[in-house]
């Protein structure tokens, strides 16, 4: 049977060891890996930018006059997931197998992992273990056990969570 796996993209030392389980999972089950970026963080020399005088304001998407700087630091956050495509591929998936999208970046971390669990018939989400033992700064609007238990209550409509 094919699976259907959520690989939250979250700041973790441990974000390869659930990229590794997923591909493992998919390269002998079948199936697809959908990255899924729950905020969206500007590019690293935004700032610097910034400093300089031009002028790009991230106080909220809405701000944003043009929506090419949201689509621009999209594509460079999953350019960035090349380390993560390089394991899958090495595990015989093909690029048609995996998949980048981006949450409601107002939405708690834990809240849009689970909205996008559900509403996109997930089989499964793989997280670090990192992700539920210690929350990064970046995610301190959701407690640590946040998503494992906004996933684990899926589990009726048949996700389930694998940490790693």
């Amino acid at each position: 049977m094919a699976l259907k796996i959520l690989v939250p993209v979250l700041p973790s030392d441990q974000f390869e060891d659930a990229v590794v389980a997923a591909g493992d999972l998919v390269a002998r089950e079948g199936g697809t890996i959908m990255f899924f970026f729950t905020k969206l963080r500007p590019p690293p020399d935004w700032e610097e930018k910034r400093d300089l005088g031009n002028e790009v304001e991230l106080d909220s998407a809405v701000d944003l006059d043009v929506d090419d700087d949201i689509e621009t630091w999209e594509d460079q956050m999953a350019a960035g997931l090349d380390d993560a495509r390089n394991l899958l591929l090495e595990r015989g998936l093909g690029e048609d197998q995996i998949s980048v999208i981006f949450g409601n970046p107002d939405a708690p971390p834990a809240q849009a992992i689970a909205d996008e669990a559900a509403a996109g018939a997930y089989d499964m989400v793989v997280l670090p273990r990192s992700a539920i033992v210690t929350m990064p700064d970046e995610l301190s609007e959701s407690m640590p056990t946040d998503i494992a238990a906004a996933v684990r209550e899926l589990a009726d409509d048949g996700v389930r969570l694998l940490v790693t």
